[in-house]
């Protein structure tokens, strides 16, 4: 029995393996991991699904795989899954996609009979919204800048079009990538519901937002359409109120009231527009977008502020309210916008990017201090009409600076040193622009000097004159 077995397995070898005889290639078979997906009404599933599937083949391997949304253009690829985002026509919000997969082998047999799998779909509206910590606050001057994002279950990119209304207005489209909006009156001097213009990402871009309502109360609005038309629920921003410009002077406080209300009378002569940054929450979110456009309407500004810190409440980055403010500064003096400053630092403060925009070199950071009393204040140098003013108390910690080489000392301070203090004198100075005094610059704070009020106020108005304000 055992020698019949042995025969019989040689007769079989020799059989099987006869010369010549090709052994045909056997096509890859294909599966999708979901046979069926039964699904249907507002169970059905978004224009965005993920669908994965595998391959065999018992001769060889399977190199890749082919798609096909009609199973007749297919597509290869060589990955199990994939994440798909389905079309959906115009004006509809459910369609059956048929989804088609073969297996290709290592010999390019493809399989004959694909994998199929029908996939119900139903579209999701998108959905917008303002971004809560960009909103405006209840009072702006002028200008109101915010961001926003808009996304959709079936994906972002199927998101067309976005659109904005400003109260009763009409909806005007904008971009999709307009992240961030500035909304400002065509005409600053308006009173009332007028036009506005548009600024996407600190540049302009449109001026015909309709139903602004300058000098009043406004409420914004967005809704995105996706590609099937479905409409997002429109998000509707807090209540704020926008003032309008009045004068061509602004005033931009950024102290307390206290000290405003000083600046204020010291400035009674003068006509100007008031705005007050002594508060963080105040102040812009977006600088350079914002206080570049409210700055650009005025002739000139008086700024008053001191060595305090600021934190930017949406993006955290703390700063000197000048330093904030030193980029649309630098490209407002560039287009002949004139500025009379007033302000104060410490020995540890940073200046770096103010000095790039005033007419101030450096400060000193020896150790010691400079001060002032009642018996030494600020000095008119080569301006005998010009009043010299003084302090009604010891001011301790003074910083008067190095002026830049194009800059034209005007005022020194009468210093008491000390410790071992050393630096410069110079307490302010001016930079011309063709010809014509463009910055006032004094690194001290000009409403402590009242020991004689009159000619406190004297010297505030003469460097107005001085700037042609």
């Amino acid at each position: 029995m055992r020698k019949l077995l042995f025969i019989f397995i040689i007769a079989f070898s020799f059989t099987g393996c006869d010369k010549g005889e090709k052994i045909e290639n056997k096509a890859p078979e294909t599966q999708l991991v979901f046979e069926s997906i039964n699904l249907s009404g507002n169970d059905r599933l978004n224009s965005q699904v993920r669908l994965s599937w595998f391959g065999t083949d018992i001769d060889g391997y399977v190199k890749g795989y082919e798609i096909s949304l009609d199973n007749q253009n297919w597509t290869f690829v060589t990955t199990q899954d994939s994440v798909f985002v389905f079309p959906l026509e115009q004006g509809k919000d459910t369609t059956d996609i048929d989804f088609y997969v073969r297996s290709i082998d290592d010999l390019d047999t493809k399989d004959e009979t694909p994998a199929y799998l029908k996939v119900p779909l139903k579209n999701t509206a998108p959905e917008v919204n303002f971004i809560a910590s960009t909103l405006p606050i209840d009072s702006n001057h002028l200008v109101v800048t915010f961001s926003w994002l808009a996304t959709d279950l079936d994906g972002n990119e199927s998101i067309t079009n976005a659109f904005i209304k400003a109260n009763n207005g009409d909806w005007l489209e904008i971009p999709l990538n307009a992240n961030i909006i500035s909304v400002t009156p065509t005409n600053p001097l308006d009173n009332g519901i007028t036009d506005a213009k548009l600024y996407y990402n600190g540049r302009f871009a449109t001026s015909n937002l309709k139903g602004f309502n300058l000098n009043g109360e406004n409420t914004l609005y967005l809704k995105v359409q996706d590609f099937a038309g479905a409409e997002s629920t429109p998000d509707t921003s807090n209540s704020f109120f926008v003032s309008n410009q009045k004068e061509n002077l602004l005033f931009i406080t950024g102290q307390d009231d206290a000290t405003t209300s000083k600046y204020e009378n010291l400035l009674s002569n003068s006509s100007y527009d008031l705005l007050d940054y002594g508060l963080a929450e105040k102040q812009p979110k977006f600088w350079d977008q914002t206080f570049s456009l409210i700055i650009e309407n005025y002739d000139g500004l008086f700024i008053n502020s001191d060595a305090n810190i600021f934190t930017n409440p949406f993006n955290q980055r703390s700063a000197l309210l000048l330093e904030f403010m030193a980029p649309s500064l630098q490209k407002y003096f560039n287009t002949g916008g004139k500025a009379f400053v007033t302000t104060s630092f410490t020995s540890t403060s940073d200046i770096t990017s103010i000095t790039e925009v005033f007419p101030i070199d450096s400060i000193s950071t020896s150790k010691g201090q400079a001060r002032l009393d009642q018996d030494s204040g600020l000095v008119a140098i080569n301006q005998p009409s010009w009043p010299n003013i003084y302090p009604s108390f010891l001011i301790a910690g003074v910083s008067p600076f190095h002026p830049t080489q194009d800059a034209v000392p005007l005022y020194k301070g009468q210093l008491k040193i000390g410790g071992s203090w050393v630096g410069p004198n110079i307490i302010g100075a001016k930079r011309n622009l063709g010809g014509i005094t463009s910055q006032i610059f004094f690194s001290v704070q000009l409403h402590q000097f009242d020991q004689d009020p009159i000619a406190q106020k004297q010297l505030l108005e003469t460097m107005l004159i001085e700037l042609g304000l």
